[in-house]
């Protein structure tokens, strides 16, 4: 029925002009997908009866047509000359009952047996207030935003300072922001590619773009309030754009009731079942009341018109239709879409102006349709308070009144290969094609298609955090004035996480804990009072993202203006001694004076003939009689500066103090830096018994001892040979009971004359005079991952140190 329709439209439309926009339209075509309609067995592969909770799903009919058949007594699927399912359906509504007079059931309960949930999930915007990114273009001061405070206070704002670098715009107080200008642009992306931002032109946000690394981005310009609807509430435009996002869209086929997924509506009668799971939403276009987006010719013949009418609806831009986006109110899904959302190459020293949005809009459609991706547009609302001047707008304009009916006719017919499966890909491929196919209007197209690749390399390497982002100014308000607050970082945690946040809730409010939610998908960290901050990692478990990614949230909160951060992960619970601080956690951290505190590892251990099984909503430490030292967990965790953790947060590069008490093992540092030596002890005498091994050397070894003495026949002044050593020193797989035995270090320890720092040799020391650890475990797989690499490092977890 949809081709049908499209057939005929395009006989009417080509009969009456010969424009290419109108021949362009025959290219259009339906997806493959969607042409397996007209087989009904496609239903076969569903039996969902929710797409979303809240809204019918494609295995309605098939998990009808079960109830029908097994409990009802069947359907007559050869009936001619009456309903095949009557008889069965009757019998499901003698079972249910129906009112007339109510238009409702009976006895509702009868319907539960389908399992459709009624009622949509909650929604809290402070599920995403860290997943989100308002990127404002802007050349003047910002108290707009004062009429924003309500819905922006909890979001991070990134401004884009167009015009002069040097005026200090005023920003509210509250306001949460990084600023960018011309001049700071050109220092982080270099002259030779910064000319791709535009200059005077509201296409500058793209700059902002960016610097997000955010799930989502709303944009919005500085001449946009809150629209009230026509009772008088001010829209939460946000809100609403979000809850667009995280709903699938329908592309394939028009829904007459809007979008099916909003609360209070659904598919309508005649929408394909097979079509109700829609498909991931990439991008959300609001609109506006007051001053409509007019062009400006349009502007002129209607200079006093606005648009008064509120009609609070959202519906999906259909595939294969094109749109006019306008960005002074759109938000959208930087991970499914972000960089084929470029605005287009506007400005200073470009012929034209006013169509960088236009150009998105019908960019980011075609990459949206490719990658089946969805569009929706309507509601939310703002209100733009005035209208520029037509006459500005009609310079900038004027050649695009001819050029958009050859550019949209190209984007008509964009056709990308099956085989190109990401947004980069498919904007890097649409380059060519602008290039190939509009450079004959106009040289500016080259040079178009030439920004657009400088983009998705510029794009790429933010991604890899290749770029500094510094920002000339920044806010960050102190949202709690509390100086001290815990973290952690976690994934799909529905056990540990209620018990850590029922612990450290005793000592801190929600408003300093903080959350770190690595792709959860269990609901674990949804509807959560705490500060929760999305983060996503390519690899299931990076040893080097996560320690990043930690070490930049201690470094945030600490520029916040926090005293002290707890970091601690999920199944580990920070306990003071309570004789020592009988007020518990807050308390020792109050007396802390220590910038790095070094905590004292125990693993609790379930005595099972003994002590019964856990209940976990009781504290845990009274139910547990038994613990162990576990000196792998005595972790630097306390801290009032930016440190830099090692492998599993077991150490750190800073000094890190530990009180000598609770069985904590002193240890010395001995890291080579020609003389300088860190303790986490104070010396004291004492009386230890010191056993002679000349002549006992054989009486130790590697297996029983965790070391052994080996006589070298060589002179250690001489230079070292790892084939020599291996075969002299029986360092043989066989020996070792190893697959495979690599030396990677070596060090000649003997009384010297002290050198230099230009003379320092890694592999020459001085004896060093107090009993050390070489390795400890962290920093034994800190080792194998250095030598061996990632790729081979879950394959070596054993390192041996052998003294010759």
């Amino acid at each position: 029925m949809l081709n049908q329709g499209r057939t005929a439209t395009i006989e009417i439309l080509t009969t009456k002009t010969k424009c290419a926009l109108w021949k362009a339209c025959k290219a259009l075509h339906l997806p493959d997908y969607l042409k397996k309609l007209s087989n009904s067995s496609v239903l076969e592969n569903f039996t969902d009866v929710n797409s979303i909770p809240g809204t019918t799903g494609p295995g309605i009919p098939t998990v009808i047509r079960l109830a029908l058949s097994t409990k009802y007594g069947g359907v007559n699927t050869s009936a001619t000359s009456s309903y095949g399912a009557a008889v069965a359906v009757s019998r499901l509504e003698a079972e249910c009952g129906w009112d007339p007079g109510s238009s409702n059931f009976v006895h509702p309960e009868c319907i539960k047996q389908f399992n459709f949930t009624r009622k949509s999930p909650p929604f809290y915007i402070s599920d995403y207030y860290h997943e989100i990114d308002i990127v404002i273009p802007t050349i003047r001061n910002l108290d707009f935003l004062e009429h924003w405070k309500p819905f922006f206070k909890h979001f991070h704002l990134i401004i884009i300072q167009d015009g002069d670098p040097n005026k200090v715009l005023e920003i509210p107080k509250w306001v949460d922001f990084e600023l960018y200008n011309r001049r700071d642009i050109d220092n982080i992306l270099g002259k030779h590619q910064s000319w791709i931002i535009s200059s005077h032109d509201a296409s500058i946000r793209n700059f902002g773009f960016l610097v997000s690394n955010k799930t989502f981005i709303y944009t919005i310009d500085d001449d946009c309030l809150p629209a009230r609807t026509p009772t008088g509430a001010r829209i939460d435009a946000l809100l609403r754009h979000i809850q667009n996002l995280i709903t699938n869209s329908t592309p394939y086929f028009f829904n007459t009731l809007y979008d099916p997924y909003r609360e209070g509506s659904d598919f309508v009668r005649g929408y394909p079942f097979s079509l109700r799971q829609g498909v991931p939403t990439a991008i959300s276009h609001g609109i506006w009341l007051n001053a409509p987006d007019y062009d400006a010719p349009t502007q002129l013949f209607k200079i006093d018109e606005r648009n008064t009418h509120f009609a609070d609806m959202t519906i999906t831009v259909p595939a294969g239709v094109l749109y006019p986006m306008c960005s002074m109110n759109v938000a959208f899904n930087r991970k499914l879409i972000g960089v084929a959302f470029m605005q287009g190459l506007m400005g200073s020293n470009m012929p034209w102006g006013r169509y960088d949005d236009m150009f998105a809009g019908w960019a980011s459609k075609v990459v949206a349709d490719h990658l089946s991706l969805g569009v929706k547009t309507g509601a939310p609302y703002i209100e733009h308070r005035k209208a520029s001047n037509p006459f500005v707008n009609l310079k900038k304009e004027y050649m695009g009144f001819f050029w958009q009916e050859d550019i949209i006719a190209f984007f008509q017919q964009v056709r990308f290969p099956s085989s190109i499966k990401t947004p980069e890909g498919c904007y890097l491929e649409l380059a060519k094609m602008i290039r190939l196919q509009l450079s004959h209007l106009h040289q500016y197209f080259d040079r178009l298609a030439q920004a657009m690749e400088i983009w998705v390399d510029l794009w790429n390497q933010a991604q890899k955090g290749s770029l500094r982002f510094q920002p000339s100014r920044q806010g960050r308000p102190n949202i709690s004035t509390n100086i001290y607050a815990v973290f952690t970082i976690c994934r799909n945690e529905k056990g540990y996480l209620p018990i850590w946040l029922r612990y450290y809730r005793r000592y801190f409010p929600d408003e300093d804990i903080y959350i770190l939610d690595n792709d959860s998908n269990d609901g674990s960290t949804s509807n959560l009072t705490v500060n929760v901050h999305r983060v996503s990692s390519e690899k299931y478990f990076d040893h080097l993202w996560l320690i990043e990614t930690v070490q930049d949230m201690a470094r945030s909160l600490l520029r916040r203006g926090y005293k002290y951060i707890l970091f601690c992960e999920v199944d580990e619970m920070i306990v003071p001694d309570p004789i020592k601080y009988p007020l518990g956690l807050l308390d020792y951290i109050k007396q802390a004076k220590a910038e790095v505190t070094r905590a004292t590892g125990y693993g609790l251990f379930h005595y099972a003939t003994s002590e019964p099984k856990l209940n976990l909503s009781q504290p845990i430490m009274p139910q547990r009689n038994f613990w162990s030292k576990d000196n792998m967990y005595d972790k630097p965790l306390l801290i009032s500066k930016e440190i830099h953790w090692t492998v599993g947060f077991h150490g750190c590069k800073e000094n890190a103090t530990r009180h000598a008490i609770d069985d904590c093992l002193p240890q010395v540092d001995a890291t080579p830096a020609l003389g300088g030596i860190a303790s986490n002890f104070i010396r004291t005498s004492t009386h230890v018994i010191i056993h002679n091994l000349r002549g006992k050397e054989n009486s130790v070894e590697i297996d029983t001892n965790g070391f052994e003495i080996i006589k070298y026949n060589g002179n250690i002044h001489d230079g070292f040979d790892n084939d020599i050593v291996m075969k002299n020193c029986s360092f043989t797989p066989k020996r070792l009971g190893a697959s495979c035995v690599i030396i990677f270090n070596h060090v000649s320890r003997f009384r010297a004359v002290p050198r230099s720092t230009d003379q320092f040799d890694e592999n020459r020391k001085n004896p060093v005079h107090f009993a050390h650890v070489n390795n400890d475990p962290p920093g034994a797989r800190l080792k194998v991952l250095q030598v061996l690499g990632a790729e081979a490092f879950p394959n070596y977890q054993c390192l041996a140190t052998s003294w010759s």
